[in-house]
């Protein structure tokens, strides 16, 4: 059962960048057809879409809320299993998303459990 959830957490890991990252790349060919190469520019177009209306607001701040919770579970699981580095999938989220950051720590939390 635990080899099953490790594959599990292994292929939610690795949607977790294929995913949200092909959106990122549509994202970039939009900003490309806009003419943005002002960094900033581009930052608020992003920031403009997460609050676009009223249902995508209600899944950011679903989302806000849910990440907010995942890094309190990371530090207190963390701690109380001893994985090492804990605190750098905080990073990873902001860095290359929370999918991947998120199935990447249940998938090294398992491993560590069947250790």
């Amino acid at each position: 059962m635990k080899n099953l959830r490790l594959a599990i957490y292994g292929l939610l890991t690795a949607a977790g960048i294929a995913w949200p990252w092909y959106y990122i790349y549509q994202f970039i060919g939009e900003t490309e057809q806009l003419g943005l190469t002002d960094p900033l520019e581009i930052v608020n177009l992003f920031s403009a879409g997460v609050w676009a209306n009223a249902s995508a607001g209600f899944i950011a701040a679903d989302l806000t809320l849910v990440l907010v919770a995942s890094f309190i579970f990371y530090a207190a699981e963390g701690r109380r299993l001893g994985m090492k580095r804990w605190y750098l999938y905080i990073p990873a989220t902001f860095l290359l998303s929370f999918a991947f950051s998120f199935g990447l720590f249940m998938f090294n939390r398992e491993r560590l459990i069947k250790e």
